[in-house]
């Protein structure tokens, strides 16, 4: 499934739902974003799958419609895409009807696109591609790569030069590496440490081969996550690993 990327609500007043966010979850303030060409200002809370408060900054907007129609409440749900235009294609052979002609520029620096709710039952649903996104090449971890292409923030790279998550070899051009669950083979091979940052992870606090990489490649980072979590826990570890290095 599709990951969950935000919940948005309709307010009139943003800063009172602000105030009750904030006596209900324990949320901190957040600074509004105008999206001007939509007529709405939003701001977002949270981690992981977050909240978006749209109120509207022009009374012809959506949203006041919307307001003026419903009143205040849910909006619309939204799931994470790895690609705004090639979903809205599978979409549109689908028989369902995208409300613009083509992604269109939201918040966040999302590129967006909704459907009809007449199509997906009353519900307003939207589909946005995160603004930054890692190009990774995956190799010889299949699972893995389907994991975290499924989060939207990884797209694939053919060429080697950018991050890369391999358990065989190391690339000669590459940003970053992460070795996956090492093999026997890949420690005796004693490979030269790349110039580059790493991070090691691994399934067991009792495998051998993480340790004894781990101790070969001083400047690497080493996680333990147990298998059951490494569908859950990793991909946010490794998301955090290549946002690092983006912000150095």
């Amino acid at each position: 499934m599709l990951p969950l990327d935000h919940i948005g609500i309709a307010t009139h007043d943003g800063l009172a739902l602000e105030d009750l966010l904030c006596k209900l979850a324990q949320c901190t303030p957040a600074l509004p974003e105008k999206i001007d060409p939509q007529g709405v200002q939003v701001r977002f809370y949270g981690s992981g799958t977050r909240l978006e408060i749209l109120e509207s900054i022009d009374i012809s907007s959506a949203v006041a419609l919307y307001l003026q129609k419903r009143g205040e409440g849910l909006h619309h749900i939204a799931f994470r895409i790895a690609s705004a235009e090639s979903q809205l294609n599978r979409l549109r052979a689908a028989g369902f009807t995208p409300l613009t002609e083509n992604p269109v520029q939201g918040a966040d620096g999302k590129r967006i696109f909704f459907l009809h709710p007449h199509d997906t039952c009353g519900v307003l649903i939207e589909f946005c591609q995160p603004m930054n996104q890692f190009a990774v090449t995956f190799e010889h971890c299949d699972e893995l790569e389907e994991t975290m292409k499924s989060t939207g923030y990884c797209i694939p790279a053919e060429q080697t030069i950018g991050h890369v998550v391999t358990s065989d070899t190391i690339p000669q051009n590459c940003q970053s590496v992460v070795i996956h669950n090492a093999s026997s083979k890949f420690c005796r091979q004693r490979v030269r440490v790349p110039n580059v940052p790493i991070l090691i992870s691994e399934i067991s606090d009792q495998s051998s081969f993480a340790y004894e990489l781990f101790k070969q490649w001083t400047t690497a980072h080493l996680v333990i996550l147990p298998e059951s979590a490494q569908q859950t826990s990793l991909p946010a570890v490794l998301l955090d690993f290549w946002a690092s290095i983006e912000n150095e």
